[in-house]
């Protein structure tokens, strides 16, 4: 990416988009770390809620969650839906509804509060700012947009960091 940026850019801008490029390949790589994270949070918060209700193999449960929390929303909602089916097998429909109800808990715990500090303390983005590319991401372009929003909105913020030092620097020369 630096050689195609070098390519493709006049030589006064070559130095500072790659620097741009490596700074926002560090913060898509901390969102990543930050992901791994918030689905080992969401799989032991599961595995502890199922093992409290007392569904059969909430470990498996658990881990099934965790990996599907790669996949933004649906993942979430795919691995709630199979848990709710081993629970309806195991308890009947009763017992479906409460892990149903539990996955909300969860889903809306992670969403609202686990999800932003995460970015927040891992990336650097404001939580407010994380919850608004999530939308923006989702309304523009589905689910690839939740899935690049983050991504792009910690870029973004990194350039528009640089344009801010620009201009402070200008005013004070």
């Amino acid at each position: 990416m630096d050689d195609f940026l070098r390519l493709v850019l006049p030589l006064k801008h070559e130095d500072y988009a790659v620097n741009l490029w490596r700074r926002a390949q560090k913060k898509i790589g901390l969102w990543m770390q930050g992901q791994i994270l918030l689905s080992v949070i969401v799989g032991v918060l599961v595995y502890l809620g199922l093992l409290i209700i007392g569904i059969p193999h909430a470990f498996l449960l658990a881990v099934v969650t965790s990996m599907a929390e790669i996949i933004p929303v649906f993942g979430s909602l795919l691995s709630g839906v199979i848990a709710a089916a081993v629970a309806s097998s195991a308890g009947g429909v009763a017992l479906a509804l409460i892990v149903i109800g539990l996955y909300i808990v969860v889903n809306q715990f992670e969403s609202n509060l686990i999800y932003p500090l995460i970015v927040k303390k891992v990336v650097g983005l404001p939580p407010l700012l994380v919850i608004l590319a999530l939308i923006a991401g989702g309304t523009l372009a589905g689910f690839l947009g939740v899935l690049l929003s983050v991504p792009i909105a910690a870029v973004a913020l990194e350039f528009l960091s640089d344009l801010e030092k620009r201009k402070r620097r200008n005013t004070h020369a």
